[in-house]
């Protein structure tokens, strides 16, 4: 039996057990007739969220209709179409209308010269080579003409503005920005919604260990809850002619490549 009532709306997030993604999760169960698949890397972890998610309060309620599916998918290297079909069969989603590419990977904020290969490796597995990898194998579930895919992005992956020693993971994102826009221009036919987002710097801890590397602790303006909140308005307010094809922030500020 699947899960995708015709009258729901179906999201997939990725890296959904903590910070932003958690927050997005709980965010749109929290909505009426909506489906949200949730990756998570590995077995223990997707324990560890069916456990949260079972303990409904009044602060994290699950809406009319509203459903989650906890799947494990390993990030940390891009998976295969295969992997990806296997983790997500048609059984459990034959459609997907947002996706969203959250899950990344963190690697020392270096300067570019000091960036080592093997975090280079490290970053663009996850934080580029994943979100396209998820993509091409859920393309076919994503044909209808108000799909969306949303890269979660980082300024810090701005060429135009490089504001702070980025190393990998900068460049990663910079890769993962092209990508959007490629995207964007490749799929007009069937009026793909493509958007890099920056979710802004927030309290996660992504956003902790850049605040550590650069030295300031304590400093991070978003909380996960403003951030989500920010991000959804983006999301479902997203089209062809406003947004896709663009990097822009949490707030809806366009930012330079």
């Amino acid at each position: 039996m699947t899960s995708t009532s015709p009258t729901n709306t179906v999201y997939l997030v990725t890296g959904a057990n903590r910070g932003l993604g958690l927050g997005l999760l709980k965010a749109l169960l929290a909505r009426p007739q909506t489906t949200v698949i949730a990756t998570v890397r590995n077995d223990e972890t997707a324990a560890g969220l069916r456990q949260d998610l079972s303990q409904t309060t009044s602060t994290t309620p699950v809406a009319n209709g509203s459903r989650s599916e906890v799947v494990v998918l390993d990030l940390s290297t891009a998976p295969t179409p295969e992997q990806v079909l296997a983790a997500i069969p048609l059984s459990l989603v034959d459609r997907v209308d947002v996706l969203v590419n959250n899950a990344g990977r963190m690697v020392p904020m270096l300067p570019i010269a000091d960036a080592a290969a093997p975090d280079l490796r490290a970053a663009f597995e996850t934080n580029t080579i994943a979100p396209l990898a998820l993509f091409q194998a859920l393309k076919s579930r994503m044909s209808t003409t108000t799909a969306k895919v949303i890269m979660v992005s980082s300024s810090v992956g701005c060429i135009t503005q490089q504001e702070a020693p980025g190393g990998a993971y900068g460049a990663s994102k910079a890769a993962l920005n092209w990508i959007t826009r490629a995207l964007h221009n490749e799929n007009e036919a069937s009026g793909l919604v493509a958007v890099a987002l920056h979710p802004g710097w927030v309290q996660t801890r992504a956003g902790e260990h850049a605040a550590s590397e650069w030295g300031f602790e304590g400093e991070l303006p978003e909380t996960v809850e403003g951030s989500v909140r920010g991000m959804l308005e983006v999301i479902d307010g997203a089209t062809r002619e406003n947004v896709s094809g663009k990097f822009v922030t949490y707030k809806g500020e366009e930012l330079p490549w």
